[in-house]
């Protein structure tokens, strides 16, 4: 018997290899130091795409939440021997695959568990199997313990006694029963899960964490939805025919319409499923209440949720997978608790066995009442859902069975949805950096701090640098959050009492070098600035307006930020009244002009702006080419705002203060400048275009990437 081949007593935890301790060292400190902590919703296969891109991402901290309602065809005959256990299955699936991922263990480990016996293998055949595992030095004498053997034979000794101690646990539990179990197509993961069971006292969501453990999988990667007690999955379809097992609800070879869904305590007997049959609907229904099971949820996924940035409902067989999940008692309540994660539901891309017929919009609806405990919970839905991704494909659906996206029209609120083509080419499965990309660079956009670059410009007068800086600090510069660095031009020099007490560091760039003026943005190419201010400090403007300028790039998705003259009424009239009240002709002149540069915008761009002169701006970093931007020019305004409203950037206008000054102090657009301004807008816009604006969005992972809000 197995039983002969008793194992020593000993910590069965295999041993790294060391390339995993390597790579499993850097997926625990990355782990440790993530930005953005993820909760995806899973099946067994269905989010693979996904749950790959999450757990390869450095910034990533990813927990996999799974439910083991699955009772077919191995799995189904693991519960039936157990008794009282969920299904291993979807465990086993997801942790091979991120073991695979993060390289945690030898691949010959992850091939030695998905192996699966042959069909019509008999107990002896597996038995032989077995101690195969626990020595490999055992004689074999069919193909499947040879194939075995081989994988085997790249494990280290810990790695192998601790699989052969599970197979013996279950070998035990075999023989006590009398050998009474199907081998047939079962795999040997789900006999070593079976034996971490019994290990670990019959607690499933322990036997989880001691499978993970076998393969250096992160004890809190792969998560129960439940506390663990069994349960079995049932369903009615709109024909009111009763579907028995989770196996029936996914069975491929019928098209089943379902209703709903139930969670009874035990399994259906062939008795219990003649008498429904034939039983009146009401009958049934009232049966399946009584034997309803309310699985009380895992407080380990009630912590990973309370902290998460993103929750994914992932596409997979909905019925059977993710639905049972969303039933569980108060996790709808404990999403809609989390008001600051962004919580992304994705559509399936094709059609299968369990939702025929089906459009995204009724994936939508049945994810929703689900959540809601079957609507019983008084829950708005953006409390549970932040975005529905789903897929349009543009392709014919007499091709292939693509999902239709359904009446969107009828969702309450447009600005959830986003329709876009999400698949990856024509293999039916998601484009994970396409769905998943742009929302974590926006949760990292938010969550981290913006590092900006303030160039104080037109003058080198230390007095009035200094002034602007003093400013900076009455406005609050110090309390925004904000990394800001100053750098400005000056022959002269502070003093280091002065430096030392500014709340932000500063850089003096020096006028000339080698005979060459030297350019200010150039100075802050590669120090890896999100945004530059380009301020002139010549005392026409307000320091505390780069405070403002500085708050408002909070919003990530803005691209930049233009200071408005004009948008301050009160300080244009009197600019004008002081600057031209001795020539009123010229005054009207340089009214009416700046008017004919804003409507030269809106005439070729489409887009107004009010003072296209400004000298207080904030412009993502990507925007500024040294080689191509001279803010000396005095057309650099022109050719910046033509660049960003050619890449259709998003751009925020908002007043700031300034005062009028003399001609002889600062420097002014004249009539044949206006000229030349006016022959640049439109030179940008009719010559080649070279576009910054992947390189923008791409830093931004703005909403614009995600699709289109219908």
């Amino acid at each position: 018997m197995l039983s002969d081949t008793i194992l020593r007593k000993t910590d069965f935890r295999p041993m790294w290899e060391k390339k995993c301790i390597e790579t499993n060292s850097k997926h625990d400190a990355s782990s440790d130091n993530a930005k953005v902590k993820v909760v995806l919703f899973s099946g067994g296969r269905g989010s693979s795409v996904l749950s790959k891109h999450l757990i390869n991402h450095q910034q990533v901290k990813l927990t996999l939440a799974v439910n083991g309602y699955d009772d077919g065809l191995s799995t189904g005959e693991i519960r039936r021997f157990l008794g009282d256990s969920l299904g291993p299955s979807d465990f086993r699936k997801n942790a091979s695959r991120l073991a695979g991922e993060l390289q945690t263990c030898r691949p010959g480990l992850i091939e030695a568990l998905d192996l699966r016996f042959p069909l019509n293998c008999t107990t002896e055949e597996a038995l032989a199997s077995f101690r195969v595992v626990g020595d490999l030095t055992a004689r074999v004498e069919s193909e499947f313990p040879a194939k075995l053997q081989a994988l085997l034979a790249e494990l280290n000794g810990d790695a192998r006694q601790a699989l052969a101690h599970n197979l013996d646990l279950f070998g035990r539990e075999l023989e006590r029963k009398g050998f009474d179990f199907s081998f047939n197509d079962c795999s040997i993961g789900n006999l070593v899960f079976a034996g971490c069971f019994l290990k670990v006292g019959r607690n499933f969501n322990a036997a989880v964490a001691d499978y993970c453990m076998l393969l250096n999988l992160p004890g809190d990667l792969i998560e129960n939805v439940t506390d663990g007690t069994n349960a079995y999955l049932v369903a009615i379809d709109h024909d009111q025919r009763l579907l028995a097992s989770e196996a029936d609800i996914v069975d491929a070879k019928r098209r089943n319409h379902i209703k709903d869904i139930y969670l009874i305590d035990r399994p259906l007997t062939k008795d219990d499923q003649r008498r429904l049959a034939n039983a009146p609907v009401n009958e049934a229904l009232d049966f399946l209440e009584q034997r309803s099971y309310v699985p009380m949820i895992n407080p380990r996924i009630l912590d990973r949720i309370a902290e998460a940035d993103l929750i994914i409902y992932s596409p997979g067989t909905q019925h059977s997978s993710l639905l049972p999940s969303y039933i569980t008692p108060g996790l709808g309540t404990a999403i809609a608790q989390n008001l600051k994660a962004i919580k992304l539901l994705i559509t399936n891309i094709l059609e299968d066995a369990e939702i025929p017929d089906s459009s995204a919009l009724d994936l939508i609806m049945k994810a929703a009442y689900y959540l809601k405990e079957k609507d019983t919970r008084n829950i708005p839905t953006p409390c549970l859902i932040t975005h529905y991704l789903i897929n349009n494909p543009h392709k014919s659906s007499e091709e292939v069975p693509y999902i239709p996206l359904g009446r969107l029209e009828s969702l309450e609120d447009p600005r959830l949805v986003r329709v876009g083509n999400y698949e990856e080419g024509s293999t039916g499965y998601h484009d994970a950096s396409k769905v998943l990309a742009p929302f974590i660079k926006s949760i990292l956009q938010h969550g981290g701090v913006r590092k900006i670059a303030v160039l104080l410009l037109e003058t080198t007068s230390l007095n009035k640098i200094s002034q602007t800086m003093i400013e900076m600090v009455r406005g609050g510069i110090q309390d925004s959050g904000i990394d800001v660095t100053v750098f400005f031009q000056s022959e002269e020099y502070f003093s280091t009492s002065f430096i030392a007490s500014l709340p932000f560091k500063v850089y003096q760039v020096p006028t000339m070098a080698g005979g060459v003026e030297v350019s200010m943005l150039k100075t802050i190419e590669g120090r890896q600035f999100d945004y530059a201010i380009l301020f002139d400090s010549s005392g026409m403007y307000k320091g505390e307006d780069i405070v403002n300028l500085a708050t408002l790039l909070n919003q990530p998705r803005l691209d930049a930020i233009w200071g408005s003259r004009r948008l301050s009424v009160r300080d244009i009239h009197q600019s004008y009244k002081l600057r031209y009240h001795h020539n009123r002709v010229v005054g009207a002149i340089s009214r009416w002009g700046s008017h004919l540069l804003s409507l030269a915008y809106l005439f070729l761009y489409g887009r107004y702006i009010s003072d296209t002169l400004s000298g207080a701006r904030a412009i993502r970093t990507s925007y500024l080419n040294a080689t191509e931007i001279d803010l000396r020019d005095q057309c650099a305004n022109q050719r910046l705002l033509s660049r960003l409203l050619n890449d259709d950037a998003e751009l925020f206008e908002t007043p700031v203060q300034f005062f009028s000054m003399s001609p002889e102090r600062v420097r002014r657009p004249t009539i044949f400048g206006g000229i030349e301004a006016l022959f640049t807008i439109l030179w940008e816009r009719l010559k080649p275009r070279k576009q910054a604006r992947d390189l923008a969005l791409t830093e931004t992972g703005g909403e614009r990437v995600v699709g289109v809000s219908q």
